[in-house]
Parts: C-alpha cells; structure tokens; sequence
C-alpha cells in the first residue's frame, strides 16, 4: 500500500465511522431544525441537534452522544456541512431563525459579534460549572463582556509552526532554520539534492495563509502598538510595509520551487501521508499531529521529526491560538435546558480525558485537571518556542478571522502573478472595513 493510499484508507474509515450520525447539507435544505418537539425549556426534549463544520466534531464525540443518549434518553443529531459552505449556511439558518439547538463556530471575542451577534442569538452560559475549569485564553475568546457564550472543548495548546523530517535533515548537515534567509538555504539545499522542501497544500484554501497569521511575535515587535490601533482603526495594513514584506518573502518561496510542482492540487488531508513518504521535509502543521505521520508510514519514530517557528521575517516564536472550534447554544432553541445538559455532560472530566485519549489530534483540551499527551517534540517546541502572550494575528487583531478564505484566494492569485502585493494588501483592509461597517463600529 503506498503512503497516499494508507492517508486514504484512514480518511475513509474516519467518514465511515461518522456516516450514521450524519446529517446532509441536502437534510438542512429541507428544513431540518432545532426548533421541533419538547417545551420552550426543553425539559421533554427526545433529541438536540448540533450543526458542525466539517473535522469539527471527532469521532470519541459521537461516541459521547452515544452514552449521552443512553444517559438521558436525549438523543443528539449531528449536521455536518463542508467546510467551504458552512459559513453560509450557518449565517442562513441563524438570520432565518431556524438554527440548530447548538451550533459551532471558530470563536474569538471580536468574530463572535460581527459574524454571529452572539449576544443576542446566543445563550449566556456564565453560570454553568464547567465554564470555571475552561482555559482562561479560551474563556476569553468565548466571551463578551466578561459573559461567556461559548464551550471551547478544543486543543487550544496545539499551535501551528514548520514539522521537519529530522533524517533528511541530519542526512544532509541542515539545521532548522533561524532567519529567512537559513530557510531559504536550507530550502535551496533539499531541492538540490531531489526532496522537495515544503509540503503546501493550497487547494484547500485556508492552508497557506497560516504562515502569514502566525509571525505575529514579528508584528508586534515592529510596532507595539500595532494591534491596538489597527482595532481602533487608527492605521491600516497597507501603511504597514511589513505586512507587504511577509507575502513578499511567501512569494520567493513559491517562485524558487520550494512548495514544489502540485502545491495548487495538495490537499491538507494527505499531510501526514506525504510526509511519511520522505519525499517532503517540512510542513506547516499543528504540532500535535506528528504521530498521524508516523502512523501513515512505516518503520518511523516520533523522534524522526522535529518542529521550529514560522521563519518568515526571521520570527522564532510560536504564537499560540486560543480560539478553536466553539459550541454555542442558540436563543431561539425550543430545548435549551437540554442543550446546557448536552455540555454539561461533554465538559466532565472524565469525558473530556475520553476525548484526549481516543482522538490522535488532541493532547490537551482547553480544561483545567485533564493529563496531556503531548509528543516529545511538541513538548520542546512549547517549552523554547512558544510565548503564551504572542497569540495568532487573527485572533486579536478584529476583521481579520472572517475574512480568511477571501485573503487566501487573493494570496493565491499574488502567488501566481494575477495580483499585485499592494492589491491583496489593500483588499484585506478593504474587507475589515466592509465588516466594521456591517458591526457599525464607531472606529470606522
């Protein structure tokens, strides 16, 4: 079995194993609500139902819906939409008002007002028991005005930074690099000897532009003040230069060749496969997922790989990101009572220590008392690399996270040379702008 065909089967037992809880995009079109049977508390409520975006909701979740079911007597319909249509459809059912009892969402204490207007089509869970053991980083990206909204049961630790092959790497004489332009040596030296640098999978389209959100160490350092006063509209991206610098650098990376020749067709969900192929060295990955290399290939150790910052802009810090995957109950569910009981089953110890043990991409949860697993080379990355006051650029900086997708399909185009870099610059301001209009917010 070749390494592209062993990433397949695991993908494909992965969609079997959730086809039975499964609802399809075509089911929601038809009027599937969270808004049938039980009372307005939702105290004779027979189901709930949770409308995630696809890889959201891992497979020891549905396993908890399961004993939730047996538990209670509650049973809970997941709706899964693809990753591409699911900001639409959510934004549909929500202004409609027929969302689903509880609904996911990318949290972030700026997206979660201008994208969801969470204080008023969402319920305040402040006072659930859980809501004191969250992660203080996450609680915060859940919240608004010092009221949370949200259940963040997510590895908020598990940052995004470069994975490399460590053989390669030794067999060679290269280190990981400390400044671009090492990267850019080191670059040079695995395409001359036949390995392709750099396993980019663009055609997913919110892969690349994580190199782009994850320098923030470098931002901030240019300019203190630089995150306040882009919230306070006080400057833009494009009077930044170094915004300009960084995609710039994106670019000669891509013109040498160092993503390779099928970075446009790579897709993220064969990563792990392809990296177990020994034909990539590196990757921008979350650091907790070297064991789905290992797993993808054969006769490999987790010692055989090692993780190093994002090193455009010579930044050697790992940002962390405290926002992820959010459960949030809607207002207007007829069985919100149930739905606090879904999450409140869901967040018990033992359950979320269920989650980490059985699902290979989480080693933590955003949760007080629960025990990691995290791989020896996400430990180190952590302890030399990572500062928990330099968090990823969108989820501080406001207008940003939403417009993820539309900046990648401009990064793209720059790549390709259909678009200046002054263009894409200009347009994300542009976007931001579009949205604070939308939020009526008085900076704008």
């Amino acid at each position: 079995m070749t390494n592209n065909e062993a990433g397949e089967e695991i993908a494909m037992k992965r969609l079997m194993m959730r086809a039975s809880a499964l609802v399809v995009v075509g089911a929601l079109a038809a009027g599937c609500s969270g808004n049938g049977d039980g009372g307005a508390d939702g105290s004779d409520a027979k189901s709930i139902s949770v409308m995630a975006s696809q890889d959201w909701v891992r497979d020891p979740e549905l396993d908890l819906a399961k004993k939730f079911e047996t538990e209670t007597g509650i049973k809970v319909d997941y709706q899964i939409i693809p990753s591409d249509q699911y900001s639409n459809v959510l934004s549909t059912k929500l202004n409609s008002g027929d969302a689903a009892d509880i609904f996911m969402n990318q949290s972030g204490k700026f997206d979660i007002v201008s994208q969801l207007q969470i204080q008023k089509k969402g319920v305040d869970l402040t006072d659930q028991e859980w809501v004191s053991r969250m992660d203080p980083g996450a609680k915060d990206q859940a919240s608004v005005d010092g009221k949370v909204y949200g259940q963040t049961i997510w590895d908020v630790s598990d940052s995004w930074a470069y994975t490399y092959n460590k053989k390669i790497f030794a067999r060679l004489g290269l280190k990981p690099p400390t400044t671009f332009n090492e990267f850019m040596n080191v670059n040079a030296a695995l395409k001359k000897a036949g390995v392709t640098p750099i396993y980019e999978p663009v055609k997913d389209g919110w892969h690349a532009q994580l190199n782009f959100f994850d320098v923030s160490a470098v931002y901030n350092k240019s300019n203190p003040n630089l995150v306040a006063d882009l919230n306070a509209n006080k400057t833009k991206l494009a009077d930044q230069p170094i915004f300009k610098e960084m995609i710039q650098q994106m670019k000669q990376v891509y013109d040498a060749g160092y993503w390779g020749d099928n970075a446009l067709s790579n897709e993220f969900a064969n990563t792990a496969a392809e990296m177990a192929s020994g034909k990539y060295a590196m990757t921008v990955n979350s650091m907790g997922r070297i064991p789905d290399i290992i797993a993808a290939g054969k006769g490999l150790a987790e010692d055989d790989f090692g993780i190093f910052p994002v090193p455009y802009l010579d930044n050697q810090v790992i940002a962390s990101a405290p926002a992820g995957p959010t459960k949030f109950i809607y207002a207007k569910s007829k069985k919100i009572d149930a739905a606090k009981k879904y999450l409140e089953f869901l967040a018990k110890p033992e359950n979320l220590q269920f989650m980490i043990d059985k699902e290979p991409s989480f080693n933590a949860l955003s949760f007080t008392g629960l025990k990691t697993t995290y791989p020896p080379a996400m430990a180190q990355a952590i302890k030399d690399f990572r500062t928990d006051d330099t968090v990823a650029y969108q989820n501080v900086v406001i207008y940003l996270n939403p417009q993820w997708t539309d900046f990648g399909k401009d990064l793209t185009s720059y790549l390709l040379g259909d678009m200046p870099a002054d263009e894409v610059i200009a347009n994300i301001d542009e976007r931001r702008a579009d949205q604070a209009k939308a939020a009526k917010d008085s900076a704008w």
